[in-house]
């Protein structure tokens, strides 16, 4: 009875070792981009212009919108110029879903508010025609209630990124605020 409870535990004990060992061999990968970088996506082509980290007032300012915020906070912002690279319209609705992934840092992550976003985006077409260009503003909130004080205090100090998924890898883009 002893040696089979050594060979099961013997077993278990080489299983989880070679478990560490396949995941420690294969991290994920993500690939990291900047600001003004351009990245080939098959049909689309993205473009990351440039980012923003404003309070809300500063926010409905740039974008010449009136939205009320409950709360204290920030708006983060990412403005992506797509491009179609096919030859035959993509819909709206599939950019969006290609692209709308969310913004991330060390003590926080969110997809976009659809609400911001729509208030922001002027769309002129009910899709992306071949060959033609589009920005694209994704916008999140960052509130205050959601952090201790000490966070909120210095939350202009983290490192942020725009995140899409993409096969096979993760692509991170570097928000420059």
């Amino acid at each position: 009875m002893r040696k089979l409870v050594a060979i099961i535990l013997s077993c278990f004990v080489v299983f989880w070792i070679g478990r560490i060992y396949s995941i420690n061999q294969n991290p994920p990968v993500t690939q990291y981009y900047n600001i003004e970088d351009t990245v080939d996506c098959g049909d689309l082509q993205l473009y990351f212009a440039e980012s923003h980290f404003d309070n809300s007032e500063d926010f409905n300012g740039r974008f010449d919108v009136d939205i009320e915020y409950e709360d204290d906070c920030k708006v983060i912002s990412i403005r992506i110029d797509v491009t179609n690279m096919s030859e035959s319209d993509i819909s709206w609705d599939d950019v969006f879903n290609f692209i709308e992934v969310g913004f991330e840092s060390s003590v926080w992550q969110s997809a976009p508010s659809s609400l911001i976003n729509q208030r922001v985006n002027k769309f002129y077409s009910d899709s992306l025609k071949p060959g033609t260009t589009q920005s694209v503003w994704l916008c999140a909130e960052i509130k205050k209630p959601w952090f201790k004080e000490s966070s909120w205090e210095n939350i202009d100090q983290y490192d942020y990124y725009y995140v899409l998924a993409l096969d096979p890898h993760k692509v991170a883009v570097r928000l420059e605020l």
